[in-house]
């Protein structure tokens, strides 16, 4: 460790930015100061064009999260910045009729691309002044996400093969079931309405959004292009011949390329609602429901699914205003290890605050990183002091983060020590420093940014983020430099205030497209390193519902899910469900995105569209049969009858208890207690606590 001197609070770079209260958004900040263009784009999703010798260039605008505190005026807020910072006005009409719905997005000016290559902040910093202002008490970038039949799987959660309760035959018919994914195979058979032979073909698919389209944005949003069934139909007319349908023609002639076979939103539509009439096909939980499919942006999902929140939170917004008043069911397969893990992340808020009105539901997976050494947590007594250490690869081509919380209660100063390197700043920094550059004493390059501030997510916890450059050789410029690979030493010192529990979260880094994409990602030392914690920081809300993975064939859980608590003791998840129907643990078996080829899925991307499809069912039955009235579920009771109707007799993962390469202490066994506080969903005891 370094000498045991303390920090000076360094002056802090960007007041305005420190406010808005998050920490990607500062770092945004730094890498636009410090002309680090190629970490700007990892962690934007944005690429700035070549400077142009006359004029200033376009303008570029950072995709953000606000929270709006303006109380029965916000619609109104919202009306009046929607010019200039770009919030899509379907925010403003739900605040018309959801009083809690206080998140939005925009579209932050940075300023000319020109001046953001010359090192200018000052549009940056006046943008947020003005948001902050207007009533806007946070601004948020968000982090990076990833995509956490004769049925086997099915039985396994109690889903008769006819789906009859109670005499009533259930599809998920008049529901709709929304997808937030990478890749909609909408001229699969397993998405058309069944016909007779000689039929046109009919698509299920009401609405899909491609968010990285340009030229016909949906209303109310700014970006993208939106297909409407009759556009998806007539393109599937156009292109059918004898009844054969040529799919990639009707993908071409709508500007919707399916680039892959194995495509994972095809996958996790097929398992909630697929028809299951292809070749070798099965359907899915809820085959007659409506879809509404929104696509993640490709610029996203192929550097590694850079900061998604903005998408995230639109894709649910417009999904909800396209239902228009109707049943929905959401599924979100995609999740990161970031955040605070006790609901109050905005992400997490601002779903929640969508489904303050009944008759909406999401279904989020609990994420794959119970071996993923992801988390890691630390007690350190009153005086004392604690560590914990972080282990980066080398010829890593992007940034790493850990982000570490612990309660108000506790002051805490934190320090580091670097494989080797000689660093500044090298001794306790306290709270309240905000962002500060890392650099090498040898040279003064930066080689990352550490920051200690309050959270401001009204958790009443303080918050420290450290980011490191990549460590390739690609990471150097004039200013910044690789960041050493190997082992970081991280500590923790008692200050004042009570014992303090620090935990931390390495963000997620280990997917994307690219082929060198596992060599990203980060994680503490394995004696360090605990699975309790592990569930996603996306999936800790209080509304949405988290779905963890176990075996259909084996009864185990399956060894990559997550596990709760939540950092404020919620148990999470909230329910399993199937990703896996063989003993050898290969997934089960879901649509591709042609087809002839069915394939197989797993990861708890997989079990999260079976509840989602079971979640359908309920709402067909309430709304159509119970007390012979329409009941509108609201998304609390909804989670509340799936936990209290759970089906005991899930067991640890048998292979997982004898790995040797997982530490003792470290199984699932060990931890038994947290990762089983809930069991695997039962659909028919869930439909006996709906009113009848």
């Amino acid at each position: 460790m370094p000498s045991d001197n303390t920090e000076q609070i360094r002056p802090d770079a960007f007041p305005e930015l420190t406010k808005a209260g998050d920490p990607a958004l500062r770092l945004v900040a730094w890498l636009i100061r410090n002309g680090d263009l190629r970490q700007f784009e990892q962690r934007t999703g944005l690429r700035l064009p070549p400077k142009s010798p006359s004029g200033g260039g376009p303008e570029v605008h950072l995709p953000v999260v606000i929270r709006l505190d303006a109380g029965q005026s916000n619609a109104q807020v919202v009306d009046s910045l929607a010019d200039r910072f770009g919030i899509p006005l379907a925010y403003r009409d739900a605040m018309k009729h959801n009083t809690e719905l206080k998140h939005a997005t925009a579209r932050l000016p940075l300023g000319r691309a020109n001046a953001l290559r010359d090192g200018s902040t000052d549009d940056l910093s006046l943008s947020v002044k003005d948001l902050r202002a207007a009533k806007a008490t946070q601004v948020c970038l968000g982090a990076p996400g990833q995509p956490s039949r004769k049925r086997l799987d099915l039985a396994a959660i109690n889903v008769p093969e006819d789906r009859v309760y109670n005499n009533k035959a259930l599809s998920g018919e008049k529901v709709i079931v929304g997808i937030i994914d990478d890749g909609c195979a909408f001229a699969h058979v397993d998405f058309l309405k069944q016909r007779a032979p000689n039929a046109a073909a009919q698509s299920r698919i009401l609405y899909l959004w491609d968010q990285g389209g340009t030229g016909n944005p949906p209303p109310g949003f700014l970006d993208g292009v939106e297909l409407d069934k009759a556009a998806i139909d007539q393109a599937l007319a156009a292109n059918t011949s004898g009844g054969y349908i040529d799919e990639e023609a009707v993908y071409r002639d709508l500007g919707y390329p399916i680039r892959e076979v194995a495509t994972h939103g095809t996958h996790v539509m097929g398992i909630a609602a697929g028809t299951g009439q292809c070749v070798m096909g099965a359907p899915g939980v809820a085959p007659s429901a409506d879809i509404i499919f929104v696509q993640l942006p490709a610029s996203a999902i192929e550097g590694g699914a850079t900061v998604l929140w903005q998408h995230i939170l639109d894709s649910a917004a417009y999904i909800l205003a396209r239902a228009q008043g109707a049943p929905v069911v959401i599924n979100i397969s995609y999740g990161g290890y970031d955040g605070p893990h006790d609901g109050t992340s905005p992400l997490e808020v601002g779903l929640d605050e969508m489904l303050a009105l009944p008759d909406r539901a999401i279904a989020l997976a609990a994420g794959n990183g119970f071996e993923a050494r992801c988390h890691a947590s630390a007690d350190v007594s009153r005086n004392g002091t604690a560590s914990l250490r972080w282990i980066i690869g080398g010829q890593d081509p992007t940034a790493n983060t850990v982000e570490f919380w612990y309660d108000n209660t506790s002051e805490l100063q934190v320090r580091f020590s670097t494989p080797g390197v000689g660093i500044d700043p090298a001794g306790w920094i306290q709270l309240n420093q905000s962002t500060t550059p890392i650099t090498r004493t040898s040279d003064g390059k930066t080689i990352g940014y550490i920051e200690h501030l309050p959270g401001n997510t009204g958790n009443n916890a303080n918050r420290i983020v450290l980011t490191l450059n990549a460590t390739d050789a690609a990471a150097a410029n004039g200013v910044a430099a690789p960041a050493p690979p190997g082992t970081w030493t991280i500590g923790f010192k008692h200050v004042r205030g009570k014992k303090a529990t620090v935990h931390g979260w390495v963000w997620r880094d280990d997917a994307g497209r690219p082929r060198n994409a596992r060599v990203r990602q980060s994680r503490f030392h394995p004696d360090d390193a605990s699975p309790e914690y592990s569930i996603g920081g996306w999936a800790t809300g209080q509304r949405a519902l988290s779905v963890g993975a176990f075996n259909a064939a084996t009864e185990e859980v399956c060894r990559y899910s997550a596990c709760g608590p939540t950092r404020d003791g919620r148990n999470k998840p909230e329910i399993y469900a199937p990703a896996e129907d063989d003993v050898r643990g290969r997934g089960v078996l879901s649509a591709s995105a042609r087809s002839s080829r069915p394939t197989r899925m797993n990861g708890t991307s997989a079990a999260a569209p079976f509840v989602t499809g079971m979640i359908a069912l309920m709402m067909e039955y309430a709304l159509k049969y119970a007390r012979g009235h329409p009941v509108h579920l609201t998304a609390d009771q909804i989670a509340r009858e799936l936990k209290a109707a759970t089906k005991v007799g899930l067991r640890v993962n048998r292979r997982q208890a004898v790995d040797k390469r997982i530490p003792l202490g470290k199984k699932q066994k060990d931890v038994r207690a947290r990762l089983l506080s809930t069991e695997k969903s039962d659909f028919i005891e869930t439909m006996k606590k709906l009113p009848q």
